[in-house]
């Protein structure tokens, strides 16, 4: 999709209207000033509103282009893999899973017989999929015979995915939709003095006869105050729709408590030390039926947006202050930047 259709799709969205040639002209002047005097993306120009925002508001944010310089000194890149790749991430964060999983790519017929013996019922995703692409719940009771089972591997192995048990999501989250296991992102950032810090949370609601709650797959997200659990937005989709109860459900998202909110900080806070090479963090937690907390997976370029869309607050003063830190400790030991 070319600049201009990207700009016609995003204007549309924002305003739910056609705009004036006058209003178009206004606006891609602004956009291109922000693109080359920022390097602000034209979806953060949008997705933060900077048409209704000052200067100084604006800054605030932070839009794709510092979040690869969050990136550049807070992750080795050369550790990019081990969050990429699903396998390679369960294995290294095996304590913090909490479920059965199988590398169907690395698993023979037999093991894969096996496994779904056990969980008849299971989720499928690609081992480097993004945004929920390729993921997908099966029951192999739909299969009838042995070569249907083994059509089924095939397809699996050929897609490149992992197989895992269901968690069986917390009632609280279950209340706002049954197809999905509702989440939480949760962006850590391991600071100057070695001490993880939790950024900022967000709740991530999927909708009816969805099976991912991602925001970039239709999903709805709200943030989540760090200090309480609390909910404290309205909910937001990629649409720029804002919801102050689930469209499906008619659940109240705003003032929703996050049940185990504490085992929560306290888990992704030992999972951040868990690969010192890479500070910046966005994690994908599940709280189960029984209040325990697991990990889904990480995220080694966590995109900031589902942070700052539906509270339309930067976070980018706060990234800020601690990078600077993260700095001025690699200068005085004499690290390079990744």
């Amino acid at each position: 999709m070319g600049r201009f259709d990207t700009f016609d799709r995003l204007a549309k969205l924002s305003f739910r209207r056609s705009l004036s040639l006058r209003e178009k002209i206004g606006i891609m002047v602004d956009v291109f000033w922000e693109r080359i005097i920022y390097g602000t993306e034209i979806q953060d120009y949008f997705q933060y509103e900077f048409y209704n925002l000052k200067n100084r508001e604006r800054r605030n944010y932070m839009t794709f282009s510092k979040l690869r310089y969050t990136m550049r000194v807070c992750n080795d890149s050369s550790k990019r893999e081990t969050f990429d790749d699903k396998a390679l991430f369960n294995h290294e964060f095996a304590e913090y899973i909490g479920r059965e999983w199988l590398d169907v790519m690395m698993a023979s017929i037999e093991e894969f017989n096996v496994f779904i013996s056990r969980n008849p019922a299971f989720f499928a995703k690609a081992r480097s999929g993004m945004f929920g692409k390729n993921a997908g719940r099966y029951n192999s009771d739909t299969y009838k015979d042995a070569k249907q089972t083994a059509e089924l591997y095939e397809h699996l192995k050929k897609n490149g995915c992992i197989i895992e048990q269901l968690i069986t999501q917390h009632v609280t989250l279950e209340q706002f939709n049954r197809s999905s296991v509702n989440t939480l992102r949760i962006v850590t950032l391991r600071c100057a003095d070695g001490k993880p810090k939790v950024m900022a949370g967000v709740l991530r609601i999927g909708r009816a006869g969805k099976t991912a709650d991602n925001f970039h797959h239709y999903g709805i997200a709200a943030t989540i105050d760090i200090d309480t659990g609390i909910v404290n937005s309205p909910g937001i989709d990629r649409e720029f729709k804002r919801y102050i109860i689930h469209p499906d459900s008619g659940k109240k998202i705003i003032g929703f408590e996050i049940s185990s909110w504490d085992k929560v900080v306290e888990i992704v806070c030992k999972a951040a030390l868990v690969v010192p090479e890479v500070r910046y963090v966005g994690w994908d937690v599940a709280i189960d039926a029984d209040g325990s907390v697991k990990l889904i997976e990480g995220n080694y370029g966590a995109d900031p947006d589902v942070t700052q869309m539906p509270c339309r607050i930067g976070k980018w003063p706060l990234f800020k202050k601690e990078l600077n830190e993260i700095l001025k400790n690699q200068i005085k030991v004499g690290v390079s930047m990744v």
